[in-house]
């Protein structure tokens, strides 16, 4: 049963294109290409430490999370 509809009308013409550009916009952030500027950004301090020290975890890291967005954006917008 499907009460949405009767007490949202608006909500039922939501074709979940916003939701996916939010994930085509965190695609964007979270690719892993743009490791070297957030380095650059974190070069001192203790989140520069971590970034060096784990480097290749966090570009597999976000090369996954990457993928997944990427799929979710695809399926949200197609």
């Amino acid at each position: 049963m499907n009460t949405q509809d009767k007490t949202c009308p608006t909500c039922a013409d939501d074709d979940g294109k916003g939701r996916g550009y939010f994930y085509a916009v965190m695609t964007a952030v979270l690719c892993p290409c743009h490791l070297p500027v957030v380095g650059l950004f974190l070069g001192t301090g203790a989140a520069g430490a971590f970034f060096a020290e784990y480097f290749i975890f966090l570009a597999i890291f976000l090369g996954i999370l990457s993928l997944i967005t990427f799929a979710a954006a695809v399926r949200k917008l197609l």
